[in-house]
């Protein structure tokens, strides 16, 4: 295992570092997808706020860091991980109420399914949850924001 990873795509660089830092801090899309399970969700920018922007789709809205340049009414896209979206108690900030529809077990950890309007969201989990609604919360450092890819 190497303590540097140096990815290309298509013969170029799209990001240099430590394998911690391509999964926790990726710089590009591509970074992004390339290590770890996601939710990617396409949404509008509806605010800019130096690194924070506010996303909105149908019905909901999410606050996301940007991991690069994003303009008010541009088209993008939020990924975020598995283990980082949380189910919650109840509504708060940056979080969305979806119905719960199926859970998994895969023998270290839960899976959920979530259905939120148009939108298919996983999450881990360390607990069974019923089917039904449930508040799921995306912690907004965690939530990356990157132009739609064309």
């Amino acid at each position: 295992m190497s303590d540097r990873i140096l990815l290309l795509r298509n013969g170029r660089i799209e990001q240099e570092g430590t394998p911690a830092e391509l999964y926790g801090a990726p710089r590009s899309l591509y970074t992004a997808e390339f290590m770890g399970s996601n939710n990617r969700i396409d949404a509008r920018v509806a605010a800019v706020d130096g690194e924070r922007v506010m996303l909105a789709g149908e019905g909901w809205q999410l606050q996301a860091q940007a991991r690069e340049a994003l303009t008010a009414g541009q088209q993008a896209q939020a990924v975020i991980r598995l283990e980082r979206v949380q189910v919650a108690d109840g509504p708060g900030a940056n979080r969305l109420e979806a119905n719960l529809i199926t859970s998994m077990y895969l023998g270290d950890r839960w899976e959920y399914l979530f259905h939120c309007g148009e939108l298919r969201l996983r999450a881990f989990g360390n607990v069974p949850r019923a089917a039904g609604r449930h508040w799921i919360e995306f912690p907004a450092n965690d939530c990356w924001a990157f132009a739609q890819a064309s």
